[in-house]
């Protein structure tokens, strides 16, 4: 599993807006699945001060994910109920499918990794080129 965080300042609003884009493979299906969508403008602290969370959701009910970025920016923590997610980023209704959270499978550990190892989830090509020459 992969997740990029993206933050952009509104050109109108002039306020900072979040998105997030998520890459993962099935234990026991083959192919490449991804979900992308909007994350909260405002990020929460825990009254604990070990992480910030954001919530972030896909368009059209399309459920969403929780991310709690850890206190020194080393992993983040993704939960989620139900996502939906299409299959080799192709977003149309055949491709669409929803990732259903189960028992074992609800909360995830990610370890942060160098931007490269992301490239396959920027979508804009200048964002892209950008990333590569890092």
């Amino acid at each position: 599993m992969k997740l990029l965080i993206s933050a952009e300042t509104d050109k109108e609003d002039k306020q900072l807006h979040n998105s997030f884009r998520l890459g993962f493979r099935y234990r026991h299906r083959s192919g490449d699945f991804d979900s992308s969508g909007s994350c909260g403008s405002h990020a929460v602290l825990l009254s604990d001060g070990a992480e910030v969370r954001m919530g972030c959701g896909v368009d059209c009910e399309g459920g969403g994910i929780e991310v709690g970025l850890s206190k020194d920016n080393k992993s983040a923590i993704i939960r989620l109920v139900q996502i939906r997610v299409w299959q080799n980023n192709k977003p149309d209704d055949e491709a669409e499918h929803a990732l259903v959270a189960g028992a074992d499978d609800k909360i995830f550990r990610l370890d942060r990794t160098d931007t490269s190892e992301c490239a396959s989830l920027v979508t804009d090509r200048k964002e892209l080129a950008a990333l590569r020459h890092k």
